[in-house]
């Protein structure tokens, strides 16, 4: 399959490289001195499921550079993909799929804003990953997964074949009849460490805090009535499991969003904690650790990005 990596970071570049490994033609999306050590050395990849290196990259700058794509994984930050999506509509086919991995609940909304209905499907993953120095992408502990699925909630030919491409590249992935569902679920996972970017506390701290555990739990029970007033169909049992999947990370664990803020860089705070609160907004719920979080966490991240 032809498969277009938009975002050669952790993300993009550990899937993008393993279904090269497994034959695929990949064109993968880079720039500055991360790209020019792809093209002069390849694409390595530091991974316990194995180390390699990928020769001969199709490295590129630019989308409009892309050609005869039939799948795309976007690899980049969730503030990025509205600009991404309309250059996407200059090279896309009405066969190419679209598959977002973003954190957040907006990357499918903002794609269908930009693009065809039959382009999109809705997608998820969990991995650790990072770009360790320029053209070296480092795959840290936990098995990369990928869930994606139709907007309608069918079972597709297409689908069933992006499945076993994965399968045979090794991806771990689990194609799902309610993909929006599956979105919601790490959605409040993740908005958990809103909490911890602003206490700048580790998850271990977080969990071992009666005060703090209790502030989780009452923004799950706020997600989870924004989640049910959008039309998400999820039991209300998932609150508990997700407070006890958080209670099971490695106490030093703290979240992407966490590690922006505390460095000062942007972060994806609109498209997390932000979206909790303008959802909340938009159906006249009241989400006060919510908005605390939010407010207190958003002149660091204006500043930020000045």
């Amino acid at each position: 399959m032809n498969i277009a990596i938009i975002g050669t970071g952790g993300v993009g570049g550990y899937f993008g490289a393993r279904l090269a490994q497994a034959g695929n033609k990949v064109s993968f999306v880079a720039r500055g001195e991360h790209k020019r050590a792809i093209k002069e050395n390849g694409l390595q990849l530091l991974s316990p499921k194995g180390n390699f290196v990928l020769k001969e990259v199709h490295v590129v700058s630019s989308i409009l550079e892309l050609k005869d794509i039939e799948l795309v994984l976007l690899g980049i930050k969730a503030w990025q993909v509205k600009e991404v999506a309309t250059q996407l509509k200059k090279v896309i086919s009405e066969n190419t799929m679209v598959i977002p991995l973003q954190n957040g609940v907006m990357a499918v909304i903002e794609l269908l804003d930009a693009l065809p209905k039959q382009n999109v499907m809705g997608g998820l993953c969990n991995i650790f990953s990072k770009i360790k120095e320029p053209g070296v992408i480092e795959h840290m502990s936990s098995e990369p997964h990928i869930i994606f699925g139709e907007l309608n909630h069918t079972l597709s030919e297409r689908a069933e074949n992006i499945h076993s491409i994965f399968n045979e590249a090794g991806i771990g992935n689990k194609l799902s009849e309610y993909i929006q569902g599956e979105i919601w679920k790490k959605f409040m996972l993740i908005c958990l460490g809103g909490l911890g970017a602003l206490t700048r506390a580790n998850y271990g701290v977080l969990c071992q805090s009666p005060e703090l555990t209790e502030m989780m739990r009452k923004m799950l029970n706020e997600m989870y009535a924004v989640a049910r007033a959008e039309d998400i169909n999820l039991p209300e049992s998932i609150k508990e499991k997700i407070l006890d999947k958080t209670m099971h990370f490695a106490p030093s664990a703290n979240s992407s969003m966490a590690r922006d803020i505390w460095a000062g860089r942007p972060s994806e705070l609109e498209y997390q904690n932000g979206s909790v609160v303008k959802l909340a907004r938009k159906h006249g719920i009241e989400v006060p650790v919510s908005h605390f979080i939010y407010y207190t966490l958003l002149p660091q991240e204006l500043e930020a990005r000045k």
